[in-house]
């Protein structure tokens, strides 16, 4: 009977397996099995294959698009819009709304993969002067922090975790909390960005459920453990505290605090006070009594990176009028006019990290990040290598040049009798690689849209800044320009496409991931929590949408 049973049991095993599916990854050479009631998304996280995913899965974008081979290609449907009817034939599918439908292989592109960017976000300074320390000596390896005992702590002096929680990448940095030295720098992309590229995206997955919502927590603390093991060799007890700087959806999902009230109109967080909780309620392997301390915001969509942002400025802050341009997936700008500050938040969307583009992807090796246009097409390519994509930096620099060769006109709309533009399955674009790459790279008429909005929602922010202040943008002072894109874009291809306006150049500075200098502040020195406390009540927040001529503006604002 034993024998019967196991015999029984064995055919079962084989049956089953029997009506599961293949699956391999290229060029990873990852495998899994399926009965095909999976999307190829969902299999791919599950082998630990981070696929980019701008949209969240929900198939309006081609950020996780694949070419599959074998008999498990399922029949091209509606989800393919906007791949030409060439992508559908060669495999081309989107991975999210892809259900295997027999043994097959999927090819990942390269600027599909999750990875590494380039050239990341990375501290700005070197040294934090510490005005009323955090963490005071108290005995035996053991230092003070208020009423409290951190400690013991590995190492002659505890470590600072400074963290810029973004949507796109993390950044941080290791802060001798006793000496101010900034010791070292890092980022990597946040691990959240497969179940969406942006804001909207992260919101929908995490009012899906509570299961959705640890998810998203539990991807964030890894991203945050993983930089703490790549800063510290490996030696994270000598982590005394950590201060996180996020925009407040980032902050709520680290925090596993509810949403709802940031999914709708008025956007309400469940807190905009700074929030203090022990470093081990997350699972972060730092030194016993270590703190997680997440800095305060200004409202809705102007969150604690912000208020990193102009502490960090205000160290040493401009002279006359400035505007801070903080810019990213999600946008913020403030305005200091009159003695005052004065904040706005601009859906600017994942265009400008590569995301949500047709050919799009970070600012990786392969990455087209400039682009010139003269009697010819001349591409500088990260790493020097053949193209594979478009980043962020890279679109609006072709956008710009496209714009000035008359390619494209003041509306944005792409010259069919043009060199280069060609026609698919009714679409324009603008090809960028000879049309026998797999496939060739093209700039669609939608991704020129996706530049328009991005550039149009920004420009439109600090517009109506200036005229809340009753200034124009000649009355700037200074322009600063933050964030890991805005480093490292072109200014005159900024100018040049209206996302900023036609000021002198001198009057414009890139200052680099400014949010992260302050979080290296806000780690080791309580002056500048107490700063952050006040800028949170003082800086005043102007709600966009409920602008009279909102619409008006952004429109005319799309216009290049």
């Amino acid at each position: 009977m034993a024998r019967a049973a196991k015999a029984g049991a064995a055919a079962n095993i084989d049956e089953i397996m029997s009506q599961l599916h293949a699956i391999t990854f290229q060029p990873s050479g990852l495998a899994a099995s399926t009965d095909g009631n999976q999307s190829i998304l969902t299999i791919a996280r599950h082998v630990g294959l981070a696929l980019e995913s701008a949209c969240g899965g929900h198939g309006t974008c081609r950020s996780c698009a694949v070419r599959i081979e074998g008999r498990g290609l399922p029949a091209s449907s509606s989800q393919e819009h906007g791949f030409t009817d060439e992508e559908i034939a060669a495999g081309w599918r989107r991975a999210c709304k892809t259900f295997p439908a027999g043994d097959c292989t999927v090819h990942v592109p390269e600027r599909g993969s999750v990875r590494s960017v380039s050239a990341g976000k990375q501290a700005t300074l070197d040294h934090v002067p510490i005005e009323r320390p955090l963490l005071v000596p108290a005995m035996d390896r053991c230092w003070r922090r208020g009423a409290a005992l951190v400690g013991p702590v590995a190492g002659p002096a505890p470590l600072g975790l400074a963290v810029d929680l973004g949507t796109t990448n993390l950044a941080a940095a290791v802060v001798d909390m006793t000496s101010g030295q900034v010791l070292r720098s890092g980022s990597r992309p946040n691990p959240q960005t497969v179940f969406g590229g942006d804001i909207i995206g992260r919101l929908t997955h995490a009012l899906a459920g509570d299961e959705q919502r640890r998810q998203l927590q539990a991807s964030a603390v890894s991203g945050i453990a993983a930089l703490a093991d790549e800063l510290t060799d490996g030696e994270t007890t000598r982590i005394g505290e950590v201060a996180v700087a996020g925009n407040t959806v980032m902050q709520h999902l680290l925090l596993g605090l509810a949403v709802d009230g940031l999914a709708k109109v008025p956007f309400t967080p469940t807190t905009k006070a700074a929030v203090e909780r022990p470093a081990a309620d997350f699972g972060l392997a730092v030194a016993p009594g270590a703190q997680l301390y997440c800095a305060p915001s200004i409202a809705g969509f102007v969150g604690g990176d912000h208020i990193a942002a102009l502490i960090a400025v205000l160290a040493n802050p401009p002279s006359g009028t400035w505007a801070l341009l903080d810019i990213g997936t999600n946008t913020e700008i403030s305005l200091h006019a009159n003695g005052k500050l004065t904040s706005v938040s601009c859906a600017s969307g994942p265009a400008f990290e590569g995301a949500g583009l047709s050919c799009g992807m970070r600012a990786a090796p392969g990455a087209i990040d400039y682009v010139h246009i003269d009697d010819d097409l001349h591409l500088s390519i990260i790493g020097e290598q053949p193209p594979v994509g478009v980043c962020g930096s890279g679109a609006l620099s072709l956008v710009a040049a496209l714009r000035r060769s008359g390619i494209v006109n003041a509306r944005g709309r792409l010259d069919k009798d043009r060199l280069r533009v060609r026609e698919q399955s009714g679409k324009r674009e603008f090809v960028l690689t000879d049309e026998r790459a797999d496939p060739p790279l093209a700039f669609t008429q939608t991704d020129i849209r996706a530049i328009q909005l991005a550039k149009g929602a920004i420009r439109t922010g600090l517009d109506l800044l200036l005229r809340e202040a009753g200034l124009s943008s000649q009355d700037i002072d200074h322009i600063l320009v933050a964030g890991a894109f805005g480093n490292f874009i072109d200014i005159d291809d900024a100018i040049t496409v209206g996302l900023l306006p036609d000021v002198p150049r001198k009057s414009v500075e890139q200052i680099g991931n400014v949010a992260g200098t302050g979080a290296c502040r806000l780690v080791a020195c309580g002056g500048a929590r107490s700063q952050a406390v006040r800028l949170a009540t003082e800086v005043r927040y102007l709600e966009l949408a409920v602008q009279p001529d909102f619409d008006t503006v952004f429109a005319s604002n799309c216009l290049m």
